[in-house]
C-alpha cells in the first residue's frame, strides 16, 4: 500500500511538473504528459524506493515527501549557483595564456546510505565543469579534477553534507581524499 502512495504521489509532482513547463492544455499533450509521467515513475520506481535501513526508520508521508522536495529544490539552486562559479572558473582556466591545469584523479568515501543519494552525488560532480566522477563503488568515488580547486565543494564535504540533510543523515566529517597518481596508485 504505501509502494502504491509513493508512485501516485510520486506521478502527481512529474504530472505537475509537465503541466507546468509545457503551459498546455490540449488533449494531445496532456496524453504526452500522462505518458511521460507515467514511463518516468515506472522506470524510477526501484531507483526512488526507499532502502530496507531507511523503511525501518520511519514511514514514508505526504510532509514527509514535501520536506524532501523543498530540500531537494534547495540543493538544486545550491548546485547552479555552484555550475555558474565552475563554468566561471573552466573559462578563465581555457582563456588563460599559460592554460594553468593540473589535472588529477581524486578518490574519497562517503557516508551516503541512500541509492539516489549516491547517484544524486555522482552526477552533481558531473555536472559541475571541470569534475567528472569516473567510478563510483559500494560509496567510494574516483573523481577526475581539471584543477585541485575544482573539487573544492567535495574537500570541504558541503555537496556531502547536503545531500545528507536532504535524506536525514548524519553529517560527515570532510573525507579523508586521496589524490590518485597517472598509474592508479596512491599518493
Amino acid at each position: 500500500m504505501q509502494k502504491i502512495k509513493r508512485l501516485t504521489v510520486q506521478f502527481a509532482v512529474l504530472f505537475a511538473f509537465w503541466l507546468i513547463l509545457s503551459g498546455k492544455l490540449e488533449v494531445k499533450y496532456l496524453v504526452f504528459g500522462v505518458a511521460s509521467a507515467a514511463l518516468v515513475t515506472f522506470v524510477t520506481q526501484d531507483l526512488l524506493e526507499p532502502d530496507e535501513t531507511q523503511r525501518k526508520k520511519k514511514p514514508l508521508r505526504v510532509a514527509s515527501l514535501l520536506k524532501t522536495v523543498w530540500r531537494l529544490s534547495c540543493y538544486f539552486m545550491w548546485l547552479v549557483n555552484e555550475i555558474i562559479k565552475s563554468n566561471l572558473q573552466v573559462a578563465y582556466i581555457v582563456l588563460h595564456p599559460k592554460l594553468p591545469i593540473e589535472p588529477g584523479l581524486l578518490r574519497f568515501r562517503t557516508r551516503l546510505q541512500s541509492r539516489f543519494g549516491h547517484i544524486l552525488l555522482a552526477n552533481s560532480i558531473t555536472l559541475t565543469p571541470g569534475t567528472i566522477t569516473v567510478d563510483l563503488t559500494e560509496g567510494t568515488y574516483l573523481v577526475h579534477a581539471l584543477v585541485p580547486q575544482a573539487a573544492g565543494s567535495l574537500l570541504e564535504a558541503k555537496m556531502q553534507n547536503k545531500l545528507e540533510m536532504i535524506f536525514g543523515e548524519p553529517e560527515e566529517p570532510q573525507p579523508e581524499i586521496r589524490w590518485v597518481r597517472d598509474d592508479g596508485s596512491l599518493l
